[in-house]
């Protein structure tokens, strides 16, 4: 099995939360690579993470209804020889975008990162909790307006992200870590930065979208 530490300055940060208390949570996994000429210091990297999960709520919260709750914001950054520094960020505040939410929890706007490379079964991709009724005119659906609005503020994010430059670290690239290829482990993983993002019509799950793409 193909181990699941990412290439040396990079991090693995989950944004997390519920649905109000006691209630299911949910979770958005992003890598990153950071380039330094130095080692990354606790508080550069907590710095970076509270610069992480504001953009992350500034660009997305407007297209998630206010059911959805952030709490917190892990950040695992793998050091070179094999170690990990950790920043934990709390996280307040809800979605702001106006109307009624949908009676179900379930679907979720999806959207797919595009990078140069690509293998069979797609790309990496954001699943975004808390459409709203007027998001989607069939419940299966999003509007060409949500569609719009969750691609701007995808691309946005990753604009944002890839500023982020505090103290020790220089640079910042939002992507994903290739772990294996051909079945077979890649040693060390390798890392792909994102060039963009688009939203498909067709809503999703956390788990998996409702049936094919429709464009």
């Amino acid at each position: 099995m193909a181990s699941r530490r990412g290439p040396d300055n990079s991090c693995r940060i989950a944004i997390s939360g519920n649905f109000g208390a006691g209630s299911p949570n949910w979770a958005n996994v992003f890598h990153a690579q950071l380039t330094t000429g130095s080692a990354i210091t606790q508080a550069d990297l907590d710095t970076w993470t509270t610069s992480f999960q504001a953009a992350f709520k500034t660009r997305f919260a407007p297209v998630q209804g206010n059911i959805v709750a952030y709490v917190l914001a892990k950040n695992v950054l793998y050091t070179p020889g094999g170690g990990e520094l950790i920043s934990n960020i709390a996280m307040t505040g809800t979605g702001t975008e106006a109307g009624t939410n949908q009676d179900s929890l379930t679907p979720c706007k999806v959207i797919s990162w595009l990078s140069t490379v690509y293998w069979r079964g797609g790309k990496p991709r954001t699943y975004l909790p808390g459409v709203m009724t007027v998001d989607s005119a069939d419940s299966r659906s999003l509007t060409a307006t949500a569609i719009t609005n969750a691609k701007t503020a995808a691309q946005n994010f990753r604009t944002d992200i890839n500023a982020l430059l505090p103290g020790t670290i220089t640079g910042t690239t939002l992507g994903f870590v290739s772990f294996s290829q051909g079945n077979a482990p890649r040693t060390p993983p390798v890392f792909f930065p994102f060039t963009g993002a688009t939203v498909h019509p067709r809503m999703g799950t956390q788990r998996r979208r409702y049936g094919k793409w429709t464009t």
